[in-house]
């Protein structure tokens, strides 16, 4: 002890020592306290995400229909961010820690298919043409049971250079994707599609775009066999995908009881489909619609209703209808119809029956190949017109009930991608689903976020820019100001 006040005691009398000593324990405290805080306000930011959005698109910022959306959670959703080993996107992650933080009925976890391979096997997404992979997020709410399965085509959108011959990134829709996922995987009713099986329709490998259209639109797609013992319900639209086999009496007496419940239907007729399917024929008379046999091709001096070179490709006129005004309205109005079957309407219209045109071809002819040519030239006894090649129609029943019906005489439109990404295929598809299915599906007004930054120019330095670069310049000016007058110590 004696010793130890005698160090103390020549400490404290040496003015270097004295002054070296405090600086020291000076030091060690200001170390002390910047990791004390740094440790708090690393978790307040995790609790509360306090983090500043300094990117220069604003990609991790939620927008007020985010913030009420989460305000109006009534059950518990867990998103899994599934990470590969070699990282994911921070962007997308940081997003996720804000929902995390906004809400306690969200829970985001980040998850490693090596270290919890389980996730693979136990979700599946709505349409079950998604399964968990790398770099995904599964959305699941387990009150409701429903899961949705999310991936870069949902909130990465690309367009293609010229200059480099690739696609590129130009949009990004993080805050759409997450927060109508989460609104979906809540609802206590979600908007189904139903399709007809049992009559060689289009398979599931051929309506695996249009049935992750419908997906990703926020629809459930379920499939009906009549006569395996499956059951229709009439709150949800019934499609029918170019059958090659007739319905059996009790299988048209189903669908009647469905239409008089109100039930609505979708229905695709390609040119080859079979004509003598007695019962099909007879259900699409009921709404006074007839198919006519043979293909539709165009005729080559009508140039605008055909694509390039190929007279058998429509590019039909949409007619401005109460189901189509909407995509009139915005231009969505360039489709192809490949191959095309034509459609008229009965002569007598059966009672309590609206039908009328939706696309129409413009002059063409219609090339019968049953005759055993299987030429598209016109050949003499070819019927000649304008031809109707998506019809829709309204049947009132007795009841009070309202049953709707689109028929489109291709349903290669729906199922293409090419389709897709270069006509209003997607678009058309939706309205008329729309127009089908009272239940509005999941769909939130949140614009997308550019992905490509901006060239810099005094016009478009925010905030965030000046202080990320004024911050250091005020630390060392303040170091400056601490250091000079002590430079003779």
């Amino acid at each position: 002890m004696k010793h130890l006040k005698a160090l103390w005691a020549k400490i404290y009398s040496n003015r270097k020592l004295r002054c070296g000593g405090f600086s020291v324990a000076l030091t060690a405290g200001v170390i002390v306290l910047v990791v004390l805080l740094s440790a708090l306000f690393d978790g307040l930011e995790s609790r509360f995400a306090l983090q500043l959005d300094c990117s220069f698109n604003g990609a991790t910022t939620q927008g007020e229909i985010t913030r009420s959306a989460l305000r109006q959670l009534e059950k518990d959703v867990r998103i899994y961010a599934v990470v590969p080993a070699s990282g994911g996107d921070e962007d997308l992650l940081s997003l996720l820690n804000r929902y995390d933080a906004a809400s306690s009925r969200v829970t985001v976890t980040t998850e490693n298919l090596l270290k919890n391979p389980v996730l693979q096997s136990q979700f599946t997404d709505a349409a079950g043409a998604r399964s968990v992979s790398d770099d995904c997020l599964i959305v699941h709410c387990a009150e409701t049971g429903l899961t949705r399965i999310l991936n870069e085509s949902d909130y990465v959108y690309r367009s293609y250079n010229m200059e480099t011959g690739f696609f590129d990134q130009t949009l990004i829709s993080y805050e759409k994707a997450v927060t109508e996922a989460i609104l979906y995987v809540t609802q206590e009713s979600v908007p189904c599609i139903q399709i007809l099986s049992g009559h060689r329709e289009r398979s599931i490998d051929e309506t695996v775009l249009m049935e992750q259209n419908l997906v990703d639109s926020n629809y459930q797609v379920t499939r009906v066999n009549l006569a395996a013992g499956d059951t229709l319900n009439p709150d949800d639209p019934l499609m029918i995908l170019s059958p090659k086999y007739d319905l059996t009496d009790e299988e048209l007496s189903q669908l009647v009881e469905f239409a008089k419940a109100g039930g609505d239907f979708f229905i695709t007729s390609d040119f080859d489909d079979p004509l003598n399917l007695d019962n099909y024929n007879a259900f699409l008379r009921s709404y006074g619609v007839e198919a006519y046999p043979g293909l539709v091709v165009a005729k080559e001096e009508d140039t605008d209703s055909y694509y390039a070179d190929y007279p058998v490709i429509l590019m039909p006129y949409m007619q401005n209808t109460d189901v189509t005004r909407t995509l009139v309205s915005a231009g969505e109005t360039i489709l192809l119809i490949t191959e095309a079957r034509a459609f008229r309407l009965t002569d007598l219209q059966p009672d309590g029956v609206m039908a009328y045109p939706l696309l129409v071809s413009g002059n063409a002819y219609l090339r019968d190949t049953a005759d055993g040519d299987d030429t598209v030239e016109k050949q003499p006894g070819d019927v000649e017109g304008a031809f109707a090649v998506s019809v829709w129609s309204d049947k009132l029943y007795e009841n009070g009930a309202v049953s709707h019906m689109f028929v489109v005489g291709d349903s290669s439109v729906f199922m293409d991608y090419w389709m897709q990404l270069n006509t209003s295929s997607t678009a058309f598809l939706l309205q008329m689903i729309h127009s089908l299915q009272e239940k509005e599906p999941v769909s939130l007004d949140i614009l997308p976020k550019p992905a490509q930054r901006e060239s810099l120019s005094l016009g478009n330095i925010t905030p965030a820019v000046i202080v990320t670069v004024m911050l250091p310049l005020l630390v060392l000016l303040g170091a400056l100001l601490v250091l000079i007058p002590r430079k003779n110590l």
